[in-house]
């Protein structure tokens, strides 16, 4: 018997426990109310459907001095989905192939 699993939307990551890191769930607890959010001994594992997002001058903000990109992913353990790292943003997507990669993979 074949069982046919459907394609899931969320998204997640795991983050080691630091200032960053606390910083992060906070952020996320305050503009993401529909993430969950676990504890899980020594590191938090955040998820949501369809995006996950995490700006590094809110972040900043709240520790109280600079966290950039570099730092933000020193602490991470693992993600699952698509993770776009910009100037001071890290996105998780749940989508697979980027937007404007679509019409390019079409007949």
């Amino acid at each position: 018997m074949v069982v046919a699993h459907a394609a899931s939307d969320t998204v997640g990551i795991s983050l080691m426990r630091s200032t960053e890191t606390e910083a992060a769930v906070e952020l996320v607890r305050d503009e993401l109310p529909d993430a969950r959010i676990s504890f899980r001994d020594c590191y938090y594992k955040i998820e949501r459907a369809g995006l996950l997002e995490f700006d590094m001058e809110e972040l900043s903000e709240r520790v109280g001095r600079e966290v950039d990109t570099d730092i933000f992913l020193v602490n991470m353990s693992s993600y699952y989905g698509r993770m776009v790292v910009s100037d001071g943003r890290i996105q998780i997507f749940a989508d697979i192939l980027p937007e404007r990669f679509r019409d390019l993979d079409s007949p």
